[in-house]
């Protein structure tokens, strides 16, 4: 059984207040396309479908349009709730759409639902976990010492589920999962929950395949077989150095004696989207020439680490997934600009939409002297110091470079023009500065 897993969709959202929707379209689209070449059966949602738990028309219309389109292709689709989801607006119709092959979890009553498939080598039960805090688990443990513990929560929810270990299991959840005490890497962006958040990867120990959503970059937690698929699209400047990919994974047979996962193998396939995000560093001179190159792009290309593209269209990093040669028009990209030069430049976004209409921000690192360079210290008294010179070394500060000759000669004269308006009263009579 071929099974495809995605996870953190959040449609509907908006990046620097514009509407990802044609993006999320586009990457939907793909993502059936990849399932209809490799002959999926099964494509999991493990959670975040929407972004807002009470979606706007335009995502709801999105998803129903998706899960159309999924059936049509003869998919069985299986979804969890996430954080940003509404658990009951999310499986909302759920008869009705499980009629059609649609299973989408309902809000948790004590019992995980779950949905039982066959192949030809035999049963699989996958296991459909929402998103569940401590406070949603305790009234239907109250033996269980759980407090605001999310991984005895989960212990207890697991640990109640019938599960046949001779059969394939596979669970769909939602939750910040570590190992070791090693939490997954994330976007500096993402929420940053606290210790006691954290489950651990032991608690999904009886699976074979645990498809996690929640962390936005796709990895493995622990072992090869708990995996973050990741979002499918880059939702912050803070993921522009990560590749976007949908895990593929093939349920084969499961021997008597068999560990658990073994029965599993996996491939990451890339997505290619409409618009990468990517951070590009420079003065507004090399931006715009760059812009004025910038065409379409093979997304198949050896990529760069994604960082900070110094002058160059590089695509991000891809994360060891499966090339997948594409081409887009780069000027066309989501960009964070950050502009070297050293003093501000006049209507400098205005002229960077000219050549990337779809930048997004626009910072500065002024001198790029103030990088790694010691503190200016003052040697001198200040109470001893003039104005020019108590000018100097706060400029010196600042920027890393002592006044020019035609800088202080500009400086010496504007003090002067100050102290002197300073010194004559309202109606520009002397009166003395105090």
């Amino acid at each position: 059984m071929k099974v495809l897993h995605v996870s953190d969709l959040h449609i509907g959202k908006r990046v620097n207040g514009m509407s990802m929707l044609d993006d999320q379209r586009y990457i939907l689209r793909q993502i059936l396309d990849i399932a209809e070449k490799h002959q999926v059966s099964v494509l999991l949602i493990a959670g975040d479908v929407y972004d807002k738990a009470s979606p706007s028309a335009e995502a709801v219309t999105v998803f129903d349009a998706f899960l159309t389109d999924a059936v049509a292709a003869g998919l069985r689709v299986l979804a969890i709730p996430g954080n940003h989801d509404s658990a009951e607006r999310l499986a909302y119709a759920q008869g009705l759409l499980e009629k059609q092959g649609v299973c989408l979890s309902p809000v948790y009553a004590g019992e995980v639902e779950r949905v039982e498939l066959e192949d030809e080598h035999g049963p699989v039960e996958f296991w459909l976990l929402p998103f569940l805090k401590p406070g949603d688990v305790r009234r239907f443990f109250p033996d269980k010492e759980i407090g605001d513990d999310y991984s005895a929560a989960l212990r207890a929810v697991l640990g109640s589920c019938a599960i046949d270990q001779g059969k394939r299991n596979v669970v769909l959840s939602h939750q910040l999962v570590t190992a070791y005490g090693t939490a997954p890497d994330r976007a500096e962006d993402e929420i940053k929950l606290g210790g006691m958040d954290n489950v651990d990867v032991s608690v999904y120990d009886a699976f074979d395949y645990v498809a996690l959503g929640h962390v936005h970059r796709p990895q493995r937690v622990g072992r090869d077989t708990v995996r973050y698929s990741g979002s499918p699209l880059k939702y912050s400047f803070g993921e522009a150095r990560y590749g976007k990919s949908v895990a593929l994974v093939e349920l084969g047979e499961k021997k008597p004696g068999d560990d658990v996962g073994k029965c599993v193998s996996f491939e990451l396939i890339s997505l290619v989207p409409l618009h990468d995000v990517r951070e590009v560093c420079g003065t507004l001179a090399d931006v715009l020439a760059m812009g004025a190159a910038a065409g379409r792009v093979d997304d198949g290309a050896a990529p760069t680490d994604g960082v900070c593209d110094e002058v160059a269209l590089g695509n991000g990093s891809r994360d060891g997934a499966a090339s997948a040669a594409a081409v887009r028009d780069a000027s066309q990209d989501y960009l964070h600009i950050t502009l070297s030069d050293e003093h501000p430049q006049l209507d400098a976004m205005a002229k960077i939409h000219e050549v990337f209409p779809n930048a997004m921000m626009l910072d500065y690192d002024n001198v790029t002297v103030l990088i790694d360079r010691p503190q200016t210290q003052l040697t001198a008294d200040p109470d001893s110091m003039d104005t020019l010179d108590l000018f100097g070394a706060f400029y010196e500060s600042q920027v890393g470079n002592p006044l020019d000759d035609e800088q202080r000669d500009f400086a010496r004269k504007l003090i002067a023009k100050v102290e002197d308006s300073a010194a004559k009263g309202p109606d520009g009579q002397e009166e003395g500065a105090k």
